[in-house]
């Protein structure tokens, strides 16, 4: 079993000459991305500056809970969102947000319900291991469920068996078994000692983010990383130095070898004298500085390009993003790990696990699950698994006595800063109906957004909808939080009552 980590070490920045939207592209992940779409430098740049603003668009629409809602993702064609729905009505609302309606015949809520079912009968007809993975593929509207060759026979014939399923449902072979991967920096090398002192292999990781625990004013100093790395109080150190880096306080793993709610995340309070920073060890790219816009966890949606950088194999490591919400077994008999980021086209060797998936505007995505076994340098034919990098500081949070760990970022610790914006927003505001909305927000750690009106309206998201009546002063108090405090603003209109756009 191996594990990726962070580093400790300092490196140059290195920029393209390019910019969009004030984003600064690392010249060696901008070089990967003119090689992997056959790009310029200039087109390069563009199609990363649509794919950030996707994901700000994905983050949108789906803070909008439409019931019909069936998924989004970025395509290369028209380099724009496509975000499906089973409802037509839907159209108008994501258009406003800048995105392709596209009409399906399942909600995601439905799809998601059928593939849970599917894989769990398909489990108890085939037997532990035959089923590798599942997951919704939003973009043919189906189930697709990944079977072990020797199986696919009697998969097929039970699925056939079962009737014509409203809900198609595509069977793959699985063509590879995979298993766990085996001033601190992201992606930085560490080794398990504890493991190491009992049995002699080498037992290594990758870190996956810096990150605090924030305890009443006090910071302790940490990072993320894969749960299969080491389960708590295992003490790690790094593979730059040789000395002892920390020690496991919180992990999924548990010591009899079990996994904690099907999830692959762990956080390691480092030892005094280590300074953990908010940047990734690019490695060929140099040093990556975590954004603090969307607190640097803003999901990159399929089709999306995503780096990953890890302590054996380097980086970057580059390729669209395949799926997301990914149900995978490890191995033959071994733990199933939920929720997880898939990536083909990219490789991992022994030593990568914990190491860092982060999009070319510095949003972190997750850490190295499993993969493809040692096949670096080749990509073309692998694939890697990430566990989110927002679930493993949520369960962290939970477990540590709700204290916050929060993953630093270039925000600091200090209260979410916002651009300037309107409100009511006039682009979705008229006929006794307003509209608020955050265009992003600057932090560290997990962010809450509170809106509240004199109208009833309120919501905990990056937009509020209210109704109003004409002449009506409406009242609009907007708080964002994050572990180091609150930033309030209050807005005050009359009832809109032009026409909609």
């Amino acid at each position: 079993m191996s594990v990726c980590g962070l580093s400790i070490s300092a490196y140059a920045p290195s920029y393209a000459a390019g910019q969009a939207s004030g984003q600064q592209y690392d010249s060696k992940t901008l070089a990967q991305i003119e090689a992997l779409y056959g790009l310029s430098e200039d087109a390069a740049v563009s199609r990363l500056a649509r794919e950030y603003e996707a994901s700000v668009q994905a983050r949108r629409i789906e803070e909008r809970n439409l019931p019909s809602y069936a998924g989004a993702w970025f395509d290369s064609a028209t380099q724009s969102l496509h975000v499906a729905t089973n409802d037509k009505a839907d159209f108008s609302a994501i258009e406003r947000i800048g995105a392709t309606p596209v009409l399906v015949k399942h909600s995601l809520k439905e799809l998601e319900t059928t593939r849970n079912d599917t894989a769990n009968a398909l489990t108890s007809e085939l037997g532990q291991g035959s089923v590798r993975e599942s997951y919704v593929d939003i973009q043919a509207n189906a189930i697709a469920v990944g079977i072990s060759g020797v199986a696919m026979e009697r998969a097929s014939a039970f699925i056939a068996a079962r009737g014509s399923a409203s809900v198609p449902v595509k069977l793959t072979v699985a063509a590879k078994e995979v298993g766990f991967s085996t001033n601190v920096l992201g992606a930085d090398g560490t080794q398990n000692l504890t493991w190491f002192n009992s049995d002699a292999n080498v037992h290594p990781c990758s870190v996956g983010a810096s990150a605090e625990r924030v305890i009443s004013g006090t910071y302790v100093p940490g990072f993320a990383t894969a749960g299969h790395c080491g389960w708590a109080t295992n003490v790690f150190k790094s593979s730059s130095t040789g000395t002892n880096l920390g020690a496991v306080t919180w992990s999924s793993l548990n010591s009899n070898g079990t996994f904690s709610s099907h999830a692959d995340g762990a956080w390691v309070g480092t030892y005094t004298g280590w300074t953990p920073q908010p940047q990734v060890n690019g490695y060929t790219d140099g040093t990556l500085n975590i954004s603090g816009t969307w607190a640097g966890t803003l999901d990159a949606p399929v089709g999306t390009t995503a780096c990953r950088y890890g302590y054996s194999s380097g980086g970057p490591h580059c390729a669209p993003v395949t799926q997301r919400n990914v149900s995978l077994q490890i191995g033959t008999g071994g733990p199933i790990i939920n929720g997880l980021i898939k990536v083909n086209a990219i490789c991992t060797n022994d030593g990568d696990s914990g190491g860092t998936l982060i999009t070319a505007s510095n949003q972190v995505q997750g850490t190295v699950t499993a993969g493809t076994p040692n096949s670096c340098p080749d990509d073309a034919s692998d694939v890697v698994y990430f566990f989110p990098i927002t679930t493993t500081l949520s369960l962290a949070t939970t477990a540590l006595s709700s204290n916050p760990v929060a993953m630093l970022t270039s925000h600091g610790r200090t209260a979410p800063t916002m651009p300037a914006f309107a409100c009511p927003d006039p682009a979705n505001s008229g006929e006794h109906i307003y509209e608020c909305n955050i265009p992003s927000y600057d932090s560290q750690g997990l962010t809450n957004i509170s809106w509240t009106s004199n109208t009833g309206a309120s919501s905990n998201t990056t937009n509020l909808s209210g109704t109003c009546s004409t002449g009506q002063t409406v009242n609009v108090t907007l708080a964002v939080s994050n572990p180091y405090g609150t930033t309030t603003r209050n807005y005050s209109f009359l009832c809109p009552i032009n026409p909609l756009p």
